[in-house]
């Protein structure tokens, strides 16, 4: 059985009520959720609560969700609602994209001065997501950041999918822009083309 038809089977029976099979659908969407939220809060600690939360809701609401829709469009919805709702009560406004610049490392660093300088690059690029306008942002985070594919992205927006290119090919040019600006002696190019 192919990890799509794994997950379509973990749905079906979780809409039964299987709690074992929820978490075939916490392992699958886990990272790419706490990475999601480390995107908009202020910490990897918070990240995670927030990551739980979701899930804890997705599991409450399930009864919500259709076969057919896209599963990671419903669940990121949740997400992003979730995490809007805790803007509205935490004053992390000044730090909510300080801390995603903090990313887990899976490999040593090759060289201390060329990790420093990927850290600041990471840092450069969530301060220039997080000054775009919410439309753009949320393009970004959902499709960068969440890894959902352009459909699915659309979906969680609620905006068709060449809304969703329009507002990427939009953030894109405007990330390049700012990036640009506080690299001056440094060609064009990097990741956002």
């Amino acid at each position: 059985m192919g990890k799509e038809a794994a997950i379509d089977e973990a749905i079906r029976k979780t809409l039964a009520g299987d709690r074992e099979a929820f978490r075939v659908i916490v392992d699958t969407y886990g990272s790419r959720m706490i990475a999601f939220c480390r995107t908009r809060l202020a910490s990897e600690e918070e990240a995670r609560d927030a990551a739980q939360e979701v899930f804890i809701r997705a599991w409450s609401a399930i009864s919500g969700f259709r076969l057919g829709e896209s599963f990671a469009s419903w669940l990121f919805a949740i997400a992003a609602n979730h995490v809007r709702s805790r803007f509205r009560f935490r004053a992390f406004e000044n730090r909510k994209m300080s801390a995603a610049a903090a990313e887990i490392a899976v490999l040593p660093p090759i060289d201390p001065s060329e990790e420093a300088s990927e850290s600041l690059r990471s840092e450069e690029l969530r301060r220039a997501v997080a000054k775009l306008s919410s439309d753009l942002r949320g393009s970004v985070e959902f499709y960068y950041f969440a890894g959902l594919s352009i459909s699915e992205t659309a979906t969680a927006l609620k905006i068709g999918e060449e809304a969703v290119k329009s507002r990427l090919f939009r953030a894109r040019k405007k990330l390049r822009l700012a990036l640009e600006s506080t690299q001056p002696g440094r060609a064009s190019g990097g990741n956002l083309k």
